[in-house]
């Protein structure tokens, strides 16, 4: 794996100056000295705004006045805790933990990144406690929202936290812890997300607050387990530690959508009893868009015989009850693959260390501003019980008109 070093701010370009015009008009003594005094000030305050642009960036940033490259540290050596323990974090740098799993922090990159920079997320995951391939989330709430969630009353008591975690319709992506277990020599592990479809949460005039999750427990892969390996780990209670930062291109210009509305992120699972295995939700977009589409990411849960992680499904995307698009949950692994030994090599539908690829389904038309519509996803044939469930997120994206 390979390890990229952010090339940093690019130096202030050398400032230029159109020559004098010889053709001018001859002018008065007192007209010349007005202007003089004029243009003196004018260079002035170009000067002074030159020296303010060029003055270092505090928060751990490193800008470029929107052009070049951009980098921000999110998180760094962010530790997550066992997932059915009491809490054991600690919050601080304006870092607040909903739970042991799940860490928020308010950003804004407005005047930082251009809406139509090409944005990544740069995640990399530490090896602690927890030697498992499990749950792993990055998420986006607009700080408006997180406000209307809690009636403008910002305490994050655990009331607060616990309202946070039960909020579905947040923007984000899925990815698989690595599965150190069986690689105990590797020690961390790279992920980059493409952030385009978020751009403009990042970048608008509401703040955002960036979720990220790493769900894990402070007991497997060591010797009580009874097996050869034994990572002597003893009284290590943190399951994973991360990294995550945002990387933007300024230079460049894509087609990044200027909307984006959240669906869905959150569980198919077994409720009622049966093997539940349809999502289906209404939703009202406030805009008139076109070029919209539909995002899906659905990750399979289920480890035993015959469990829903080793099985390819078909998914089926509606949009107002008419099916638009299919897909597979059958896929090539990426190269940070790191599978167990009684998995099959690629294609498969289970890949640790990896980001779990999202799926586009086109809308066909505009959508008007003030519809409603119904985004219906079918996970064909699939098992939905107590031991196998789907994890999904689902949002649309579209340029305003």
């Amino acid at each position: 794996m390979n390890n990229e070093t952010d090339p940093g701010p690019n130096p202030p370009d050398s400032s230029s100056h159109n020559p004098i015009n010889p053709f001018m008009k001859p002018i008065s003594i007192s007209t010349w000295l007005l202007a003089t005094t004029i243009a003196f000030s004018a260079c002035k305050q170009n000067l002074t705004e030159d020296l303010n642009t060029s003055l270092p960036v505090k928060n751990n940033t490193a800008a470029n006045a929107l052009t070049g490259n951009y980098s921000e540290d999110i998180f760094t050596s962010l530790d997550f805790y066992n997932g059915y323990a009491d809490p054991l974090y600690k919050e601080k740098d304006g870092i607040i933990y909903l739970d042991n799993t799940v860490a928020l922090k308010k950003i804004s990159l407005r005047n930082k990144v251009n809406p139509t920079a090409n944005i990544k997320g740069e995640l990399r995951i530490y090896q602690k406690g927890d030697g498992y391939d499990r749950d792993g989330q990055l998420f986006f709430i607009r700080d408006s929202v997180i406000k209307a969630i809690l009636n403008n009353n910002i305490s994050f008591d655990a009331a607060a936290k616990q309202k946070l975690l039960n909020f579905t319709p947040k923007t984000g992506y899925l990815y698989i812890t690595p599965f150190f277990f069986w690689y105990q020599s590797i020690q961390s592990v790279p992920y980059t997300f493409n952030l385009k479809d978020v751009a403009s949460l990042l970048t608008g005039e509401d703040s955002c607050w960036v979720g990220l999750s790493a769900w894990g427990v402070d007991w497997t892969g060591k010797k009580s387990e009874g097996h050869a390996y034994d990572w002597n780990l003893a009284g290590e209670k943190r399951t994973f530690t991360a990294d995550l930062k945002i990387t933007a291109d300024n230079s460049s210009s894509n087609p990044n959508p200027t909307y984006i509305q959240a669906v869905q992120f959150g569980t198919i699972k077994n409720t009622d009893g049966s093997n539940a295995r349809t999502f289906s939700q209404t939703i009202t977009v406030p805009y008139k868009l076109k070029n919209a589409r539909i995002i899906v990411i659905s990750q399979a849960w289920g480890a035993d015989f015959g469990g829903e992680e080793y099985n390819y499904r078909t998914h089926n995307v509606s949009w107002d009850g008419t099916k638009i698009g299919t897909f597979s949950s059958k896929e090539a692994c990426g190269p940070n693959t790191m599978r167990s030994e009684d998995i099959s090599s690629s294609p498969r539908n289970w890949c640790p260390s990896n980001i779990v690829t999202p799926h586009t389904i086109n809308i066909s038309g505009n959508i008007e501003a003030g519809s409603s519509h119904t985004v219906k996803l079918d996970i064909v044939n699939a098992k939905a019980d107590a031991k196998n469930y789907f994890k999904i997120s689902i949002y649309i994206a579209g340029e305003k008109i």
